[in-house]
């Protein structure tokens, strides 16, 4: 019994996750329309329209580990812009970049221009609980397995950003980085609670199942007393 509470529990959990999601895809679908202006507030920055011109920072470059695409396994590559020096930097997300065979090589990457108008959408990644930590393993690029903002201005000893401006323009540059502004679809999280209301339907199943033959089995027994 306490089974079947649980699993009815995760199903309804997984429908309230749904309902989330799609409530917050609409929140980011009208944020679309609405450009910001820099240097950026303090205002919740996920969803919104961004054009800046800066330098690019190529040394300061990161490849978020773990990363997948259509079946690939690999890395997004992230860059920093500085728009002015005494500003905070924004890190740009140029696409996702194949991982290498062996796990010591690192992508080829290829060379950015000095200076760039880009613009594109303003986000921030989903946080991996068992994987939340920077990281930073140095190389020719910097390799991380979380953005963890605080401990990235702290390595760079500089401010950023704490959001990620996925790339619309110039769309030459860098790799392929389709607009996924959120890890699950309302749909995943309707499937995983279809999962678990079938789990809890066929325990109840089962349990009715043993209760009738315990009572046959009883009733036998007691038959052949008599």
């Amino acid at each position: 019994m306490l089974a079947t509470v649980l699993l009815v529990k995760l199903g309804v959990w997984q429908l309230e996750r749904a309902e989330f999601k799609r409530d917050w895809m609409a929140q980011l679908e009208a944020r679309g329309e609405q450009p910001l202006a820099w240097p950026l507030g303090t205002v919740e920055l996920a969803g919104y329209r961004l054009s800046v011109s800066g330098h690019w920072l190529p040394e300061r470059a990161l490849l978020l580990d773990n990363q997948t695409l259509d079946g690939q396994v690999g890395y997004r590559w992230l860059v920093p812009i500085e728009i002015e020096p005494a500003q905070p930097w924004l890190l740009v997300d140029l696409g996702f970049v194949p991982a290498p065979v062996r796990r010591n090589e690192l992508p080829a990457l290829p060379e950015l221009p000095p200076f760039s108008h880009v613009s594109g959408r303003l986000y921030q990644p989903g946080v991996n609980r068992l994987a939340a930590q920077l990281l930073p393993e140095s190389g020719a690029v910097t390799r991380i397995q979380a953005l963890e903002w605080p401990a990235l201005s702290t390595l760079w000893q500089h401010e950023v950003v704490p959001a990620l401006l996925w790339l619309k323009q110039p769309s030459e540059l860098g790799f392929a980085r389709p607009w996924r502004p959120i890890n699950l679809a309302p749909e995943k999280h309707q499937a995983y609670a279809l999962q678990w209301f079938s789990l809890a339907v066929a325990c109840v199943l089962i349990s009715l199942t043993l209760a009738w033959r315990g009572r046959l089995h009883r009733r036998d027994q007691a038959d052949n007393l008599g």
